[in-house]
């Protein structure tokens, strides 16, 4: 590719990824790879506004870095914003490398800026030797295939142009095009894992074939085309595998036959937070009931199935009844008092043998009730539920109503205790309806 190519190359990008219906925010430092990216972007007629991060590490030139963006995008009136970071007290707040303390604060900023000014896309100046470096990170790492394929053009989130283009075209492209940039010198030193791939494995991977540039972006080509078929045939697993919505049921057998087992298992449940494969193998094999999470789903092994259930936020594990006439719209229950029981109730109690307020809650150790039609024989709950072969999820949903002395009236759509159940002599009632 020659060098005025990289312009109209960006704008067929551009319109390749509908430039014109998005507004961006441009991260710029200040070195030549950003600042060929907001002079690019500065030629198109995209929308766009420019953020700049100061990390306060290296003195005086972090403060020129800073006003010298500043300065352009005041003389070419575009919009912008700074921020100036102290990594040494957010590397005290876990254990953060520089590098590591930098992108997230970095990151986290830009989405706030993103958030309070309605943009659409981060857009940064990655470069092909970018993703060079970060192949090989991920690849000393042990990687799986997805960290291979490297960083995307457009990820949804993130946009980065200048992607398929190496630093010495960028280099020459700024030089032939007078454009100015402040450098960073500790860019030139070996202090970071990136600074040692690209001042001392990247020249000798380059000098041992020249066109290696060329092939590597066509090895990221097939790395995506690869990685694509297997998310074809992922989707056709779990199309297959996945039943239901919540819970979503997964058949143990049927999952077994997948081959190869291991990573189908990551690419089926990754997406769910389950990272550890070797943990997802030996829990197919667990008892019922067993049970691992990830920050954001539970997986229930029930008989042979497993259960994926999404971790709710919800702590709400008792409602206070304070009338005889409720509706309870989270469980859809109507509780109404009446002289006369009514034949479309799903539950029926004598008014006269309950104490208000009522409640519902959910099981405890050690609750026991006295179920109707068992000649007022005491029974344990979470016996009653064992009986009924109830699932641990199913166990986790069943709610108790209860009396002012925390007697269990009714096992909600299982069974009535005894105590309360309606005789020929009852007068008032409470007719309860799932509604």
């Amino acid at each position: 590719m020659t060098h005025p190519s990289i312009k109209e190359r960006f704008r067929e990008i551009l319109l390749q990824h509908n430039f014109p219906q998005h507004y961006y925010l441009l991260a710029i430092s200040g070195g030549v790879d950003s600042m060929i990216l907001l002079n690019l972007f500065r030629e198109s007629s995209a929308k766009f506004q420019v953020a700049h991060c100061n990390f306060q590490l290296r003195g005086d030139d972090a403060i020129r870095d800073e006003e010298f963006v500043r300065d352009y995008c005041a003389k070419h009136t575009i919009p912008f914003h700074s921020v100036k970071f102290d990594v040494e007290a957010y590397q005290k707040t876990g254990n953060y490398s520089v590098e590591m303390a930098c992108r997230n604060l970095r990151y986290d900023w830009f989405k706030e800026v993103q958030k309070v000014n309605n943009l659409d896309y981060l857009v940064t100046a990655h470069h092909l030797d970018d993703n060079l470096e970060t192949f090989i990170i991920n690849l000393s790492r042990g990687t799986g295939l997805k960290g291979l394929v490297g960083m995307q053009i457009d990820n949804g989130k993130i946009f980065r142009p200048l992607l398929e283009f190496t630093k010495s075209q960028l280099i020459r492209y700024a030089q032939e095009n007078n454009l100015d940039w402040k450098e960073d010198y500790t860019n030139e030193t070996d202090d970071y894992t990136r600074n040692k791939i690209r001042h001392h494995i990247s020249p000798i991977l380059k000098e041992i074939h020249p066109q290696f540039n060329t092939n590597f972006l066509q090895t990221l080509e097939f790395l995506n085309d690869n990685q694509q078929i297997i998310s074809q045939q992922i989707q056709l697993a779990k199309t297959s595998l996945f039943k239901g919505e919540n819970p979503i049921r997964i058949n143990v057998d049927e999952l077994k036959k997948l081959n190869p087992l291991a990573s189908y298992l990551h690419y089926l449940f990754e997406l769910y937070g389950f990272l550890s494969t070797k943990e997802l193998i030996k829990f197919l094999d667990s008892n019922t009931g067993s049970e691992i999470k990830s920050d954001t789903y539970r997986l229930i092994k029930d008989r042979n199935d497993l259960l994926l259930i999404p971790i709710k936020n919800s702590t709400e594990n008792e409602i206070q009844i304070l009338d005889d006439f409720i509706e309870i719209n989270s469980l859809n229950l109507k509780f109404v008092k009446s002289k006369n029981p009514n034949e479309y109730a799903t539950e029926i109690v004598d008014f006269t043998t309950i104490l208000f307020p009522l409640k519902l809650r959910k099981v405890r150790e050690g609750d026991f009730f006295y179920p109707i039609g068992m000649g007022g024989k005491k029974k344990l709950v979470n016996k009653f539920m064992k009986d009924l072969k109830l699932s641990k999820l199913e166990k986790e949903n069943v709610w108790l109503l209860c009396d002012q002395n925390d007697q269990i009236i009714w096992i909600v759509n299982h069974r009535l205790d005894e105590r309360f159940k309606t005789t020929q002599t009852s007068k008032n009632f409470l007719n309860i309806t799932l509604c």
